[in-house]
């Protein structure tokens, strides 16, 4: 069966913003929270940190989603849409992390616009000091799934309607500076209003 539609993008950042987005993401480890879903903080849903504010790599990152999501889409053969709004979200994922099945669909932006694409960036310590953690994207009718590693540098990029969840992670040392970050982005399109 078909597989979910996705695209991988290795090596997305330079080596030098890859290096210094790690270490700022380091350097403010206090502005991390616990994750919530629509319940609130639930660790049975997802367990997470995450900050919402990524300081200085918030335009470059809006910059390069939104010039290069037209291709994303054409390679994964999506309709072409134009996008209403951003979200962007840092987390850090340690020892028993997770995030059950779901969609991104939902909206933190208010009435007029939902999710249309998913993107997520994955960076990490080197040498690398967790397993598991991978992204599964299920596909239309649950018969496969599709696994993707969350590798050193790269982006995942996927339609937000696709059921997808973040497999456990485990991290014997549970220091916060071996855990697998990502940063996630949501691009939006405006809800079409049916009209009678």
């Amino acid at each position: 069966m078909p597989q979910a539609p996705h695209l991988i993008v290795q090596n997305f950042l330079s080596a030098e913003d890859h290096s210094n987005l790690l270490r700022w993401t380091l350097e403010n480890q206090n502005g991390f929270v616990p994750a919530r879903v629509h319940t609130g903080v639930d660790d049975k849903l997802r367990r997470a940190l995450v900050m919402q504010d990524i300081g200085p790599f918030k335009m470059p990152l809006a910059k390069a989603a939104s010039s290069q999501y037209r291709g994303w889409l054409t390679q994964m053969g999506l309709p072409p849409f134009d996008v209403s709004g951003m979200e962007l979200e840092l987390a850090a994922h340690n020892d028993g992390a997770h995030f059950t099945r779901h969609t991104d669909t939902q909206t933190a932006m208010g009435q007029g616009s939902h999710r249309a694409l998913s993107a997520v960036y994955y960076f990490h310590r080197e040498p690398k000091s967790f397993t598991g953690g991978q992204l599964r994207l299920f596909s239309a009718n649950d018969d496969t799934y599709t696994d993707i590693e969350p590798a050193q540098n790269t982006l995942a990029i996927f339609p937000s309607f696709v059921p997808h969840q973040v497999m456990p992670i485990a991290c014997s040392s549970q220091n916060f500076a071996d855990s697998r970050f990502a940063i996630n982005c949501w691009l939006h399109v405006h809800t079409r209003v049916a009209t009678t």
